[in-house]
């Protein structure tokens, strides 16, 4: 199996882990009760801080992954993308994961929301590094950073489902162009690894 091969594998078991949590998330944040800050009263408060942590994981591996698939046409911008979404993503999780320990809140300073911006700033980057790859379609890449903020860290009721959405697009377009970048060069992916 090729490196793109065990690329995508790793990719779809990524995100159909983050589907799962989306989903999960979506759920909490629609229909149950939760405390807006401070120390946790209700079940839904651990589940949706909780839910950072994977989200957040997710998010690390998604773009280092479409980032690899790429083999560095993504540029500069795209490096810096990953990394800078990469470094976010890891304090958001740290953050989810102490509050939840915590059963409280824990604010460190604007940190969340710096964060969270930092993750649209860099998703952003690395789509403009990727607008010229042709591996993702350009419609996936223009909605790609707004479509993770507004269903991850800035959801608000059933908006994990957009991140859900988006996960399913690139699950269905990502194996098939990176099969067809693959025959380009010349190198080929095993069947397996374009369905």
């Amino acid at each position: 199996m090729t490196t793109d091969a065990k690329l995508v594998r790793a990719l779809q078991v990524t995100l159909g882990i983050g589907i799962v949590t989306l989903i999960g998330f979506a759920i909490v944040a629609t229909f149950w009760t939760t405390v807006d800050g401070g120390e946790f009263k209700y079940a839904a408060d651990y589940w949706y801080t909780a839910a950072g942590v994977p989200i957040a994981l997710v998010g690390i591996v998604h773009a280092f992954v479409v980032h690899r698939l790429q083999h560095g046409r993504d540029g500069r911008l795209g490096a810096v993308g990953t990394w800078l979404n990469a470094a976010a993503c890891t304090v958001l999780a740290a953050q989810c994961a102490a509050s939840a320990l915590a059963g409280a809140e824990q604010r460190w300073g604007p940190t969340y929301l710096l964060c969270s911006a930092l993750t649209l700033v860099a998703l952003a980057l690395l789509a403009a590094g990727s607008w010229r790859t042709g591996l993702l379609p350009r419609w996936v890449l223009g909605v790609w950073p707004m479509v993770w903020l507004l269903g991850s860290f800035f959801a608000i009721g059933p908006g994990p489902l957009l991140l859900v959405a988006l996960y399913i697009a690139f699950l269905v377009v990502l194996p098939r162009r990176v099969a067809e970048h693959a025959q380009r060069r010349g190198d080929s992916l095993p069947a397996t690894a374009v369905r």
